[in-house]
């Protein structure tokens, strides 16, 4: 894990146990799979999971950051920032993207999204605190991210990878309301180890996992 998620792992947070008659399954390509990746369901844990904290300053500034727009983040840098430059282009109309995209409703919601000055700041929810800085440029059809920043130290390619495709989860399922897997570090093995990764960071918005590249996986779009 990259330090930004270690520091989190210092808060007194707490998840609730998970079950272990929970139905994990794995999908191999085929039917049964909309996705060209192998995928593990996790929906019955993800969006079973309650989020609960001690620490009532965390309870109350979640409260608080639910009415703001992110403007205070304007500016900001990241203490040890390392830089990857990416491609992910996403349609949009070619309106400029300002203010908040997405704000956590419960506490099972784990990010906020805001942009300014063609910025995008994905902020933990619980605390307030920048993750990642995503750079994006427009035209008349699509908007790209074209670099992301982050806070780390000599961070490994398979790390980067991992940034990379958790900024596009993000954007899939928050900004759009896709529904995809999101990649998983292959550190993880066991099912409860990855479920509980999963939840940790992405809470309820996450239903599959895998641990292949999701950056070329067509988005299934919801209705909700």
């Amino acid at each position: 894990m990259f330090s930004f998620f270690k520091k989190k792992d210092q808060k007194k947070q707490t998840e609730q146990k998970a079950n272990p008659l929970y139905d994990f399954k794995w999908y191999d390509l085929g039917e049964g799979n909309p996705f060209n990746k192998r995928i593990l369901d996790i929906r019955s844990f993800t969006q079973q999971m309650t989020s609960t904290t001690q620490n009532r300053n965390v309870a109350e500034l979640f409260l608080k950051n639910r009415a703001g727009i992110g403007q205070e983040y304007i500016g900001f840098r990241f203490k040890n920032c390392i830089s990857i430059d990416t491609e992910l282009i996403y349609r949009h109309n070619g309106e400029k993207v300002e203010g908040s995209g997405y704000k956590a409703k419960v506490m099972e919601d784990k990010w906020d999204i805001y942009a300014w000055n063609d910025i995008i700041y994905f902020v933990r929810s619980w605390t307030g605190d920048v993750g990642y800085k995503a750079f994006i440029t427009y035209n008349h059809q699509s908007f790209t991210v074209y670099k992301i920043e982050f806070e780390g130290q000599n961070a490994a390619q398979s790390e980067q990878s991992l940034v990379i495709n958790n900024i596009h989860f993000l954007l899939s399922t928050l900004a759009f309301k896709a529904v995809q897997p999101h990649k998983i570090p292959g550190h993880l093995i066991t099912h409860e180890e990855i479920a509980a990764y999963s939840f940790a960071l992405f809470g309820r918005n996450c239903w599959y996992a895998t641990y292949d590249d999701i950056t070329d996986i067509t988005m299934v779009i919801t209705d909700n």
